[in-house]
């Protein structure tokens, strides 16, 4: 025995593991390298984007600082401080505010008397700060008409770190958060998930007395105000303030095209409020707070992030099927091994062989099963890449990508739940739950695949709500594998009932199928582990013969049970019931 024991660690296990840790090695090296290349690209994609919208930004005070210069050349700058709403109220647009204000506080214009309600509202909200009576928080961006570099005013660190001791101070916590959250970093950074601008605690007097042109942005009420601003002769200040329609106006039309960029991509460009103000190409949906990578724009725009979201986040799991591929090599060869030495160990029990052989017969459908829809997503996903190809066929060929990783998935997930329950790890959220609308969603889901599929599906139900307690994924996967169960031993007769229904204090789940049915005599083996009353890789039935055996085993940690009946007419009844919860015995009590 002991010799059998050291044939077995040097033959098998010891081959094994050094090959397994290879592969895994391998594998991870590889997943992160093509990760970090791909942000990396995508990254400077958003860098690009933002300093676009900056420089047209900047263009556009360019011409606002030019404008105001050739005003100032035609009248004296005290008038044409008490002109300067009147000439440019009507220059940049509905909703833009120009103003004139001497370093003193004294605000030239606009006034009251002569003002549209725009820029009473802007008077209303400014007055203060243009008269230089208080002091507010503030983005600072001074880039001169005819300097070639933007030069700010705030030292990076030193200013971050005197706003967060100002801000502890004041107890309020100094170092804020960006709107969103990327899902690469840069792992240099481990601060990225800090918004890196700095705004500043102070007057207007001290905001323009230091240089000659700039812009500045705060937030008034929780909207975005972003003011551009030169100072003129005899301490006058000539001012814009620009509305969020002309923000955004600049912002979509320096939007970089999808021209170029492939169209697995979204580029959008996110306001304070993480709402899409232009994004290319038009129409993608996602969740904004969380974009691939993103880069914020800047003090001119503070907290508007340009974000960059993919279609298909799922792209990076090439590397995982390259390890997938990597760890069927290595069953493949761990298969012999296990075959040789499992041979040497158990030789002499019966008992042992034939739980060696179930195991055996299951790693090959498991094996069959992977390499199957892997083939199929490989063949389909060559064929999309060839030029020429109709958009019919690119939906089909999606579709059927689509339906195997969904098998794929629900395989390994058998798998993954069947070994948890073995090694007494699987664990459940149960709580109070309507499992109608779990039914529901299931059923919708299910029940699409199979009518295209050719089957006829019905759902006989009963009134809701149906009460129970239970980790509602789990028994959502008890319904898919006893769906699944029915496609897969149906026979050219397709159709497939759901029946719920409450009986005993219990609610009960039927489904029905006009199928082989099963043999007397296996209607208690159909749910051992690995059984199959069949050989999957000759009988084209697909499988590993987990499916029912999961089904009973989430069914009995939820106290109920699930019975097998032959059908009528042909076919199975597999019933699945689970006892409902003591508020749907009273409700169901009272209702009556």
């Amino acid at each position: 025995m002991k010799r059998a024991a050291w044939i077995f660690v040097l033959a098998v296990f010891l081959p094994s593991l050094v090959l397994g840790l290879l592969a895994l090695r391998t594998a991870r090296e590889q997943s992160v390298i093509l990760e970090r290349q791909a942000s990396a690209l995508r990254q400077q994609e958003t860098d690009a984007a933002a300093q676009t919208i900056r420089e047209a930004l900047f263009a556009r005070q360019a011409e606002f600082i030019a404008s105001v210069q050739t005003f100032l050349k035609s009248r004296p700058p005290q008038v044409a401080s008490v002109e300067f709403y009147r000439n440019f109220s009507n220059m940049w647009g509905d909703g833009s505010v120009p103003f004139a204000t001497s370093l003193n506080g004294v605000i030239c214009s606009p006034r009251a008397t002569d003002a549209a309600p725009a820029a009473l509202e802007f008077l209303k909200q400014n007055s203060a700060l243009l008269g230089n009576s208080v002091e507010v928080e503030f983005f600072q961006t001074q880039k001169s008409a005819n300097s070639a570099e933007n030069q700010k005013v705030d030292n990076a660190y030193a200013a971050k770190a005197a706003y967060v001791q100002k801000m502890e101070v004041a107890g309020k916590t100094g170092a804020a958060k960006r709107n969103v959250l990327p899902q690469k970093l840069p792992a240099e950074d481990k601060n990225a998930s800090e918004s890196q601008l700095v705004p500043e605690i102070s007057n207007f007097r001290k905001v323009v007395q230091n240089a000659s042109d700039g812009i500045l942005a705060r937030f008034v009420e929780n909207k975005l105000e972003v003011i551009f601003w030169m100072r003129g002769p005899d301490n006058l200040v000539f001012g814009l303030m620009l509305p969020a329609s002309q923000l955004n106006t600049l912002v979509q039309n320096s939007m970089p095209s999808s021209q170029g960029r492939s169209n697995d991509a979204c580029m959008a460009v996110l306001n304070e409020n993480t709402v899409p103000v232009a994004q290319s190409p038009p129409g993608f949906k996602a969740n904004w707070k969380h974009p691939f990578v993103a880069t914020e724009i800047g003090d001119s725009l503070p907290h508007w992030e340009v974000a960059l979201y993919l279609a298909h986040p799922e792209q990076f799991e090439t590397s995982a099927r390259s390890f997938t591929f990597i760890l069927l090599a290595l069953i493949g060869i761990s298969l012999g091994a296990i075959c040789v030495g499992g041979y040497l160990v158990v030789s002499d029990a019966r008992r042992q062989m034939a739980l060696a052989e179930k195991k055996t017969n299951f790693v090959s459908n498991v094996s069959h099963e992977l390499k199957t829809p892997l083939t199929s997503i490989r063949m389909f996903s060559e064929l999309l890449q060839k030029p020429g190809i109709d958009e019919s066929r690119r939906i089909k060929y999606l579709r059927i990508i689509t339906l195997e990783s969904e098998r794929l998935t629900r395989l390994i997930n058998n798998v993954l739940d069947f070994a948890r329950m073995e090694g007494k790890r699987k664990s459940y959220q149960k709580h109070e739950v309507d499992l109608y609308p779990v039914i529901e969603r299931t059923w919708e889901s299910q029940s699409a695949h199979l009518q295209e599929s050719g089957f006829t599906t019905t759902w006989h139900a009963a009134e809701p709500p149906y009460s129970v307690i239970g980790d509602e994924d789990a028994l959502a996967q008890v319904l898919v594998n006893l769906l699944s169960n029915a496609e897969k031993y149906s026979t050219t007769e397709k159709s497939i009932e759901l029946h719920t229904y409450f009986t005993d204090m219990q609610l009960c789940i039927a489904v029905l199928d006009r199928g082989i049915g099963v043999a007397p005599g296996q209607e208690t083996k159909i749910f051992e582990a690995f059984y199959r009353s069949d050989d999957s890789l000759s009988s084209g039935v697909q499988g590993s013969g987990l499916g029912l055996t999961l089904a009973r085993r989430i069914a009995e940690d939820h106290e109920g049970s699930i019975r097998l009946e032959a059908r009528q007419g042909g076919g199975s009844t597999f019933t699945f019931c689970i006892p409902i919860s003591k508020k749907s015995i009273h409700e169901k009590d009272s209702y009556r």
